[in-house]
């Protein structure tokens, strides 16, 4: 925590809170003074842990089961948050899913769910939120890739959306100028439960690594320092931008292809 907090009387929501870098992001914001509300798809009790972390921080939690694959869902989700936090000052979009599509072949169906998810869902929360921000406006944060910025063959549906993401924040930065912040977070390879099988095996551990200059996986906490700083006054003049949290991975992979 800095001292002073940076979100100090601030209120914050966050979607996909209850795990990885999404918990790390809830924890984060509270950490800095910000009382959070967040959604979760499934898992109440891992909703139920994160609130009483960031309560244990002496913030208010709101834990609100929510699908970001429902744009309607997003509208219920920031009129509970406004009516029992107040106006929101900083929401990110973090929910998302991913899936091994390759780029053959990929069915319709695919496409519309992950679609649905990942960049339809940030749009819808925008859209529900812009109006319920405070008097002094608020930040936005996108949760993005660096999939989005370097193309992945292994998940194309995956990656095209995380690209439209980064489109959708210099669109939005520009629309709801000068009052509200739009930016973008791009991680690289980050340890967390989805991606257990990757960094639990030697071998496709090593390799990964071995990608990474920093030379270690990226941890949620490092993803969720880039979100606070980015919803605070710190990053008052920032809008627009994608910061890129990979360890060096994604200039590796350019200097790759020289």
């Amino acid at each position: 925590m800095s001292e002073p907090p940076l979100l100090a009387g601030k209120v914050a929501l966050v979607t996909g809170g209850s795990r990885g870098i999404g918990r790390a992001i809830t924890v984060a914001l509270a950490g800095e003074g910000a009382d959070v509300a967040f959604s979760y798809r499934q898992d109440a009790r891992a909703a139920r842990e994160v609130a009483t972390l960031v309560e244990r921080l002496g913030r208010r939690a709101i834990a609100v089961a929510s699908d970001a694959a429902v744009p309607e869902h997003a509208e219920d989700l920031v009129e509970r948050t406004r009516s029992e936090l107040g106006p929101i000052d900083v929401a990110v979009a973090n929910a998302g899913i991913a899936s091994s599509s390759g780029w053959e072949n990929v069915a319709a169906e695919h496409w519309r769910e992950l679609l649905a998810t990942d960049l339809i869902g940030p749009y819808a929360l925008v859209d529900a939120v812009r109006s319920r921000m405070g008097p002094d406006g608020g930040s936005i944060v996108m949760m993005s890739s660096i999939a989005g910025l370097t193309g992945f063959p292994g998940e194309m549906v995956y990656a095209a959306a995380k690209a439209g993401l980064l489109s959708l924040t210099r669109t939005l930065a520009l629309a709801l100028a000068p009052r509200i912040r739009v930016n973008a977070v791009a991680p690289g390879w980050v340890r967390t439960d989805l991606n257990a099988s990757l960094h639990s095996d030697p071998r496709a551990n090593e390799a990964i690594v071995r990608r990474i200059p920093r030379g270690r996986w990226g941890e949620p906490e490092d993803v969720a320092a880039a979100v606070v700083f980015l919803a605070s006054a710190g990053a008052r003049f920032m809008t627009g931008e994608t910061l890129v949290v990979d360890g060096g991975n994604s200039i590796r992979s350019s200097a790759a292809g020289l």
